[in-house]
């Protein structure tokens, strides 16, 4: 009697671990188009790896202004929306870090970004252009003349707490007139752990 209960346990057991694991749900995560995440190019959430290194993603990890969405893989502003700030309690160990901002460039404008520790600024620029020809770029076909471009920014070493407020602040661009413009689309910040 024993044997043909663990018999059903097991059985039960199994099928709802089978149940379970076949979801066709990929969790509420994102595909990208033209400009996404390039093979090899590692998609964090959250994550401290054995070297103390905390990348934190854009759409998963940081809590943002409702006028941010998916725009090409990254996380952009919605058009027209003027700028919007996303915010993080950085989950990593208190200490020493180089920080870097993974963005996502484009051929129709050079947004403004702003990225900032407890309330001050630590780093500002504009963002390169994904392409010399800019605003010259069909926008018909930019996604195969003018693709956008990933790239790092270095914002620099800083001390950094557990807890400390780390921002993100992006404005929209529109050189190329307001049919079109750049939405200060990014992917993540790393925090690599400096000795």
């Amino acid at each position: 009697m024993k044997t043909s209960f663990y018999k059903s346990l097991f059985v039960l057991l199994g099928f709802v671990f089978v149940a379970c694991n076949s979801s066709n749900d990929d969790g509420g995560g994102t595909t990208g188009g033209s400009g996404s995440l390039s093979a090899g190019d590692p998609v964090a959430t959250d994550q401290v790896d054995s070297g103390g290194t905390t990348q934190l993603n854009a759409f998963s990890d940081f809590t943002c202004t409702n006028n941010w969405s998916n725009r090409d893989g990254a996380l952009g502003l919605d058009a027209y929306s003027g700028s919007g700030v996303c915010r993080v309690s950085f989950p990593g160990t208190s200490g020493k870090y180089q920080m870097s901002l993974t963005i996502q460039t484009e051929y129709d404008g050079r947004p403004l970004y702003e990225v900032s520790i407890n309330g001050s600024v630590v780093k500002a620029g504009l963002y390169p252009l994904s392409t010399p020809r800019g605003c010259d770029c069909p926008h018909e076909t930019w996604y195969k003349e003018c693709p956008d471009r990933n790239v790092i920014i270095n914002v620099g070493t800083y001390i950094i707490n557990t807890g400390d407020s780390i921002a993100f602040k992006g404005y929209d661009d529109y050189p190329c007139g307001k049919e079109h413009g750049a939405y200060a689309k990014w992917h993540r910040m790393t925090f690599t752990p400096v000795n």
